[in-house]
């Protein structure tokens, strides 16, 4: 990976660690979704659109199809997330869905292409789902009942993770596969988004109203480094190859959880730092696979 790649990914991911402990001290739901996404097409669409009179593309049935599953993926992913942090810790939701996006997707490559994974692969994979179950604290999970907090932290993490996969797989495919210019691609499916959860945003208007008044710094916040992140890891997609991109982008985790402890004042037992750990020496195996 060049250092141009690397830098882009990095600073990617803390911009998104940053975003993610933003939304959690937010835990507002659909009308906070779809407001941050409002501030994202806003901030957004002029640099797409100056792009787009220097450096046109015509955009073909696949790129669409592309763009715009990209933003139904991402809208599913938004509200699974804030689900996750309105019910779990952020130091449990967080790693585990980001560790399990990298693992997610390689068993999705296998599955859809046929891809089987190398010794090194197959040992990272291991290595994440090992770091999952440290991270969870093992069998404690299952222990205190079905709404157990680390429970419901662990599950909706997986669940955000399988989104991340899906989104992973689909926006490398359009970058790199079908050539499309990443910001283009991103705006349209930002535009999806907003479009698709517009009904049921603007139907309670009051709850909107709601959500302004009290997390407007927090909407602000997500709105502008969300894309921010998401962008960067698209033009790094251009320097760099999926496997590894996908891999480094996940130390936004660890830094994560790190940062998330201090800021949210959550309580982070040991097991949950070596969880991370683990994890982001699977996913950085992935990226030598």
């Amino acid at each position: 990976m060049s250092a141009l790649a690397l830098a882009l990914v990095l600073t990617g991911a803390l911009c998104h660690a940053i975003w993610n402990i933003v939304a959690k001290k937010a835990a507002g739901g659909l009308p906070f979704v779809w407001l941050f996404g409002q501030v994202s097409v806003i901030a957004a669409l002029p640099v797409a659109g100056w792009l787009w009179l220097h450096s046109p593309q015509a955009f073909d049935a696949p790129m669409w199809i592309a763009a715009i599953g990209s933003g139904i993926i991402h809208v599913v992913y938004s509200l699974v997330l804030q689900k996750g942090y309105q019910v779990g810790d952020f130091a449990v939701v967080y790693p585990i869905a980001r560790g399990s996006g990298p693992m997610l997707t390689v068993i999705v490559a296998v599955l859809l292409f046929s891809e089987l994974p190398s010794l090194t692969g197959a040992l990272s994979v291991a290595a994440i789902l090992v770091g999952l179950f440290v991270s969870a604290d093992g069998g404690r999970i299952f222990r205190g009942g079905a709404n157990s907090k680390r429970r419901l932290g662990v599950i909706w993490g997986l669940l955000t993770g399988l989104c991340i996969a899906s989104y992973t797989v689909l926006d490398g495919w359009a970058i790199k596969g079908l050539g499309m210019q990443p910001l283009l691609f991103y705006v349209v499916g930002l535009i999806a988004r907003s479009a698709l959860l517009a009904p049921f945003a603007l139907r309670r208007p009051d709850e909107l109203r709601a959500q302004w008044q009290a997390h407007r710094g927090a909407i602000l916040t997500v709105g502008l480094l969300s894309p921010a992140a998401y962008s960067l890891v698209l033009y790094a997609l251009q320097f760099a190859p999926l496997s590894y991109v996908a891999p480094v982008r996940e130390i936004s985790m660890l830094i994560g959880t790190l940062l998330g402890a201090r800021l949210l004042k959550e309580a982070v037992r040991p097991t949950q730092i070596v969880g991370a750990i683990i994890m982001l020496v699977g996913v950085a195996g992935l990226a030598f696979a």
